[in-house]
């Protein structure tokens, strides 16, 4: 019977923190998102994942995307405007965005994705930016977002 109780609690207590492990994360400080660029206006981290927003032209998102390795870039279009939002906001900030840079495991949203290492840029073609102006490195992988 003691050991029944004794594992009853392990459990309790192991299923508690494990839940705690996954809920991890935060805003970015103003200095992290200046490391980023002029463009970046917002930020979170969530465990081993990091999301920036930014709001910019075509030529800056073109020079970001210059930067990333094509054989580890994922391009995802999107219809329509965005506003940051960290996952624990209640409401969207009254920030525009134009475009989202993910690392960590939430930039794999296709199965060749493994989250390691691989980075993802939601851009979103009602601003600034148009899909012609964009210029995806041959080898990327591009898809248009289902929403």
């Amino acid at each position: 019977m003691r050991q029944m109780l004794l594992f009853a609690l392990v459990l309790s207590v192991a299923s508690w923190t494990a839940r705690e492990a996954q809920a991890l994360g935060g805003d970015h400080s103003q200095d992290q998102l200046t490391k980023q660029g002029k463009t970046c206006v917002h930020g979170y981290w969530i465990n081993q994942s990091d999301v920036y927003f930014h709001a910019g032209d075509a030529k800056v998102l073109n020079q970001q995307l210059a930067k990333i390795p094509a054989a580890k870039l994922q391009v995802v279009y999107h219809t329509g405007t965005k506003k940051a939002r960290s996952p624990w906001d209640k409401a969207d900030r009254a920030i525009d965005v134009d475009w989202t840079i993910t690392t960590g495991p939430m930039a794999s949203s296709v199965k060749s994705f493994t989250g390691n290492g691989e980075t993802r840029v939601d851009i979103w073609l009602g601003g600034k930016i148009g899909k012609a102006d964009v210029v995806v490195p041959e080898g990327a992988k591009v898809e248009e977002a289902k929403e």
